[in-house]
C-alpha cells in the first residue's frame, strides 16, 4: 500500500481536493499553518483499516497530539501493528459521506464505484459501478442510480450536496485524462472513503492505494492474443459456396444433418463435403481435402475431432473465408488451451477467419444458412451473437414464435478469433441489421463490446442477456470497492454505460427484441410516460403496476383531454383518467373503430412516450362478434390509424389476452400477425409489454442521445 500521504499527494496532483495536512514522526512539532480542530491518523505499514485498530482520532487540538499518539501506539500494538508516524490534517466540516473507489480487473481495466460512504457502504451497499474512462454524463448516471441520491439532493431539509464538485472529483480520478489512466499497473485497488461532500466542495479525507505485482502478471497473461479487427462479414451471411468437414458416408452425424438442413432450406449455392475416404456424401460429390478446392469457399462448417482441425484447415490456406469450428476440447478445458492456440496460429497464417471453436453454427436467413432443422428463414433485421450454442437454438425458436424475423444468429463459443465485439461492429455498419441481441457470459468480452459501442458513430438498439450474474465479490479484495465488485453489479454497469438493455431471461430477451425490431425507433419517444387503453378495470391496474416496476409512469391525463373524451358521448361506464377503461358497449361503437376516435383524442391533447392497448380477445369476440363483426381487428386497424394521424413520439404496443381456449388462441395468433404487419408489437401479458416498454425507452434514449450522453448520430 501507498501511505495515505503519498496517495493524497497523487490525488492533489490530479486536481482532487484533499485536506491540508502533514506527515510527522511521533513527537515532532506541527507546522503553524495547520488549523484546529485536527484529525490524527496512524501510519503503519501493516495497517489497512485504521478505525478498527484505534488509528484515527478527530477533533484533536495541538496540545493533545502527544497524548493521542501514545494511545494510538498502545491500541495498534494490541492489534499487532507498530506505530511508525502520524498523518495530521485539518478537520473538514461535516457533510455527506461518499465513497469513490476503483479496482483493476483482468479484461475490464478499472471498474469504478460510487456510493454512500463511511460505514454505510458496508451496511447498505448503496453503490453503482462504471468502467473507466468515464465522462461526466456517465458519472451522473451512476449517481442517479443510487437510492441515496435523494439525500444528496437535500431531502427533508438536509444539506444539498455540491454535485458538480463530486462529479468533477470523480472525473479527475476516472476520466480520460484522470489519475487512473496514469497509474502503473501494479496499483490494483483504490478507496477514497469517505469523501466529504458539503454544499460547496467535495474533499477526499481518506485514501487507500493497494499494490499487487502478482495481479499484474495474471492480468497480463489473461489479455494476451486479443484481436479487435473488423472484417467484411458479407460472405458469412450470404454464402454461395459452403464446405462441410466431418460428414460421414456411413454413419450420419451432425455434419450430415447440417448438409440435410441446407438442402431442405433451399440453399441454391454449392455445398462441398470434405472427406478423405468417401466420394459421395448426402448425394453430393465430396473432395478429400480443402487443398483440392478449385474455387474459394465462403463458409466451412467443421465438425472434426479437435486434434485434426488445424491440419484440415491448413490445407485450405487462401481458399476459405470463414471456418466455423463446432468441435469442442479446445480452450474451454485446460488440456485444450495449447490446441486452441495452435488452431488460431494456423488459421491466421492461412488467412481464414475462425468462428468458435466449441460452438454450434451460424444462422443467416437471407443466405438460407442454418444449424437447426426447419429453420425460420424469413429475412429480418435482428442479429444475435451468442456465446452459447445451445441457447442459440432456443433464441431462434423462441424468437420466431415471438414474431422476430432474424437477420442472423451467430454462435461464437470460445471466440478465439472472431469476437463478439467485431461482430457487433460489423452489424453497426450493416444496413441489413437494425437491432442487435447479445448473449454473453464473459465480462471481458462485454467490455470489448462496450468499447465498440462507445466509439461507434452509429447507434442501434442493443439487448443484452448476461449469464453468470452472481453476487459473489472478490474474497481477496483489500478495498471496499474490490469486495463489492461482484458480477451482479458489473453487468448492469456495462449495460448502462454502453446503452444496452439488460434482461434476465430468454423470454425477456425475445420480448425486448420483438418490440425493438417491430417499432420505428428512428422516432424519438416523448419522455417516459405511458397511457393504458383497453377493457377491464382490474387489468388496467395490474398493467400500471407492471409498468411502474419497470420505471414507466402512468400519470393522469390532462383535464382538457378528459373533457374532450367525455364530449365524444360514448356509452356509460368509461374511465378516462389513465388508465382509460372502456366496457364492451363502448368498444362496440362503430364496430370497434371508436378506438381510433379515443386514441386520436388522447394523442391530440397529450404526448405520452407509449400508448399500450390491451384487449381481452375472447370476451370481445364472444360478446360482440356475432352482432358487430370483427371488432378486435377493427380496433387494431384504428390503433394504427391513430398512430399515423398523430404527431411522432408515441410508440404503440398491444396486449392480446386469452381466455385459455384453443379458439381464442387461434384468433390471437391471427390478430398478432395482423398487428405486427402494420408495425405494432404484440404481447400476451402486461408484464411482457412493460418489459418491452422499458427496452423501447432505454434504446430510444441510447439511439437519440448516444450511450455516453452525447447527441446521437
Amino acid at each position: 500500500m501507498f501511505t495515505e500521504a503519498e496517495g493524497k499527494s497523487l490525488l492533489s496532483a490530479f486536481g482532487i481536493d484533499t485536506p491540508q495536512g502533514v506527515e510527522v514522526e511521533v513527537g515532532q512539532e506541527l507546522p503553524d499553518h495547520l488549523r484546529e480542530p485536527l484529525v490524527v491518523k496512524a501510519i503503519s505499514a501493516t495497517l489497512v483499516h485504521k478505525s478498527d485498530a484505534g488509528g484515527v482520532r478527530v477533533g484533536v487540538t495541538r496540545a493533545e497530539i502527544d497524548e493521542v499518539a501514545a494511545q494510538m501506539r498502545e491500541s495498534l500494538a494490541a492489534a499487532g501493528h507498530e506505530l511508525e508516524g502520524l498523518l495530521v490534517e485539518e478537520m473538514i466540516p461535516a457533510g455527506h459521506e461518499i465513497i469513490v473507489g476503483a479496482v483493476r480487473a483482468p479484461g475490464l481495466g478499472w471498474t469504478v464505484m460510487v456510493g454512500l460512504g463511511g460505514i454505510l457502504v458496508e451496511v447498505f451497499e448503496d453503490v453503482a459501478f462504471g468502467l473507466a474512462p468515464l465522462n461526466e454524463s456517465q458519472i451522473l448516471d451512476m449517481l442517479h442510480e443510487l437510492r441515496g441520491m435523494k439525500v444528496l439532493e437535500g431531502a427533508r431539509g438536509g444539506i444539498k450536496a455540491d454535485i458538480p464538485a463530486l462529479v468533477s472529483l470523480i472525473s479527475n480520478l476516472a476520466g480520460p485524462e484522470g489519475l487512473l489512466a496514469s497509474l502503473p499497473e501494479d496499483v490494483q485497488e483504490i478507496d477514497l472513503n469517505p469523501i466529504i461532500v458539503s454544499d460547496t466542495r467535495a474533499v477526499a479525507v481518506d485514501a487507500r492505494f493497494v499494490v499487487n505485482r502478482t495481479a499484474v502478471e495474471a492480468s497480463g497473461s489473461a489479455a494476451a492474443g486479443a484481436r479487435t479487427e473488423v472484417g467484411d462479414f458479407t460472405p458469412l451471411f450470404h454464402p454461395r459456396r459452403i464446405a462441410v468437414l466431418g460428414a460421414s458416408g456411413k454413419r450420419p452425424n451432425m455434419a450430415n444433418r447440417f448438409i440435410q438442413n441446407m438442402i431442405a432450406n433451399g440453399f441454391d449455392g454449392t455445398i462441398v463435403p470434405v472427406n478423405p475416404t468417401t466420394a459421395v456424401i448426402e448425394g453430393l460429390p465430396a473432395i478429400a481435402s480443402l487443398a483440392e478446392l478449385t474455387e474459394p469457399i465462403d463458409y466451412a462448417f467443421v465438425a472434426l475431432p479437435g486434434a485434426r482441425v488445424a491440419d484440415a484447415l491448413r490445407a485450405g490456406a487462401g481458399k476459405v473465408r470463414f471456418a466455423q469450428v463446432v468441435s469442442s476440447g479446445f480452450g474451454e478445458v485446460e488440456e485444450g488451451i495449447e490446441l486452441e492456440a495452435a488452431l488460431v496460429a494456423t488459421v491466421r497464417e492461412a488467412g481464414i477467419r475462425l468462428i468458435g471453436p466449441n460452438c454450434l453454427g451460424t444462422h443467416a436467413s437471407a443466405g438460407k444458412l442454418s444449424f437447426v432443422p426447419q429453420a425460420p428463414l424469413t429475412p429480418g433485421t435482428t442479429a444475435v451473437v451468442s456465446q452459447s450454442g445451445g441457447l442459440s437454438v432456443d433464441i431462434l425458436r423462441v424468437g420466431a414464435s415471438s414474431g422476430i424475423d432474424f437477420h442472423s444468429v451467430v454462435s461464437i463459443g470460445n471466440s478465439a478469433d472472431v469476437s463478439a465485439a467485431e461482430l457487433v461492429a460489423s452489424h453497426l455498419a450493416n444496413d441489413e441489421v437494425q437491432v442487435i441481441g447479445l448473449y454473453l457470459e464473459s465480462l471481458s468480452i462485454a467490455r470489448e463490446v462496450l468499447d465498440v459501442l462507445e466509439n461507434s458513430e452509429t447507434r442501434k438498439p442493443v439487448v443484452l442477456l448476461a449469464g453468470g450474474r452472481t453476487a459473489e465479490g472478490s474474497r481477496a479484495a483489500t478495498s471496499h470497492t474490490g469486495a463489492l465488485a461482484g458480477n451482479h453489479r458489473l453487468w448492469p454497469a456495462i449495460a448502462r454505460q454502453a446503452g444496452m438493455t439488460l434482461v434476465d431471461s430468454l423470454a425477456e430477451f425475445a420480448t425486448a427484441l420483438h418490440a425493438l425490431s417491430t417499432l420505428d425507433l428512428s422516432v424519438a419517444t416523448n419522455g417516459r410516460e405511458a397511457v393504458l387503453f383497453g377493457n377491464g378495470g382490474g387489468a388496467s391496474v395490474l398493467g400500471a403496476d407492471a409498468l411502474d416496476r419497470q420505471g414507466v409512469g402512468t400519470s393522469p391525463l390532462p383535464d382538457s383531454v378528459i373533457a374532450a373524451l367525455e364530449s365524444l358521448e360514448l356509452p356509460p361506464g368509461n374511465g378516462f383518467h389513465n388508465p382509460i377503461d372502456v366496457p364492451a358497449g363502448t368498444l362496440a361503437v362503430k364496430n370497434g373503430a371508436v378506438a381510433g376516435d379515443i386514441l386520436k383524442t388522447v394523442l391530440a391533447g397529450s404526448s405520452p412516450a407509449l400508448l399500450i392497448s390491451h384487449l381481452n380477445v375472447g370476451i370481445i369476440q364472444r360478446n360482440l362478434g356475432a352482432t358487430h363483426g370483427d371488432v378486435t381487428g377493427n380496433i387494431i386497424d384504428s390503433i394504427a390509424e391513430a398512430r399515423d394521424a398523430s404527431a411522432p413520439g408515441t410508440h404503440q404496443l398491444l396486449v392480446l389476452k386469452t381466455d385459455g381456449s384453443a379458439e381464442t388462441g387461434e384468433m390471437i395468433e391471427a390478430y398478432a400477425k395482423r398487428a405486427r404487419a402494420i408495425g405494432i408489437p404484440v404481447f400476451p401479458a402486461f408484464e411482457d409489454a412493460a418489459l418491452a416498454a422499458r427496452a423501447v425507452l432505454e434504446q430510444s434514449r441510447a439511439t437519440h442521445t448516444g450511450a455516453n450522453g452525447t447527441e446521437g448520430r
